[in-house]
């Protein structure tokens, strides 16, 4: 790996909430095992080809992660990870073993790390450990949320949420979600793209979004919250 290549991934590893407190020998111990990976959009695998022997950090990208039921021809999307995010922590942590499907929804940069090293380099910096108990915290909340919604909630209301959900409340811009088409946004609440795009126009005509250049913008907040609580 080039000087300049290094450094710009030292730079990420110290920003990322998961290494933060990790120390500079530390880091750097993980950098001489960092190989850099360039994944296209579109490509995608089950998680155990890859996963069983790398561990992963998204530099730029959105990744989704998602159950697939070949009898049903359905897919589940679990969660749509970025920057910053990590992969697989049920293999790190020797959880029960998973299958699931990734699928870059747009051209990713990765740094992959092979799961050995990683494994054996946490158990000398329990800082990591420390920092990926929240991180675990907030994705497990995260699914809970969306899986007690799809059981409850009708389809504006869950769309509503979702919206919240991915929201800046600084910039009241959507991030993460935003530019993806209809049938993914539509997988992430258990819906049909019809019924999405039903719910979509809806929204506009009532005012609450509007959308340009396929990204959808709030232009009523007040009532895209009222419309989250059904």
């Amino acid at each position: 790996m080039m000087l300049s290549q290094s450094n710009n991934v030292l730079n990420e590893l110290k920003s990322n909430p998961l290494f933060q407190d990790v120390s500079e020998n530390g880091l750097n111990q993980l950098l001489e095992h960092v190989v850099i990976e360039n994944w296209p959009k579109r490509f995608c695998f089950l998680g155990s080809s890859k996963t069983q022997r790398q561990f992963y950090i998204i530099c730029t990208g959105r990744l989704k992660i998602y159950f697939y039921n070949a009898e049903k021809d359905r897919k589940i999307t679990l969660f749509i990870i970025t920057k910053q995010d990590v992969f697989d922590l049920y293999q790190l942590f020797k959880w029960n073993h998973h299958d699931v499907y990734y699928e870059a929804l747009d051209d990713l940069q990765i740094f992959s790390i092979p799961l050995p090293f990683i494994d054996q380099w946490m158990r000398e910096h329990d800082s990591f450990y420390k920092n990926a108990l929240p991180y675990i915290i907030i994705k497990m909340k995260s699914l809970e949320s969306a899986f007690t919604s799809s059981n409850i909630d009708t389809t504006a209301t869950r769309l509503a949420k979702l919206l919240l959900r991915h929201t800046n409340e600084t910039t009241q811009k959507i991030e993460t979600i935003n530019g993806l088409p209809h049938k993914e946004l539509a997988q992430l609440i258990g819906t049909t793209r019809a019924v999405l795009n039903r719910n979509i126009q809806q929204f506009k005509q009532d005012g609450i979004i509007d959308i340009k250049n396929k990204h959808i913008e709030i232009i009523n907040m007040n009532l895209l919250s009222k419309r989250s609580k059904g």
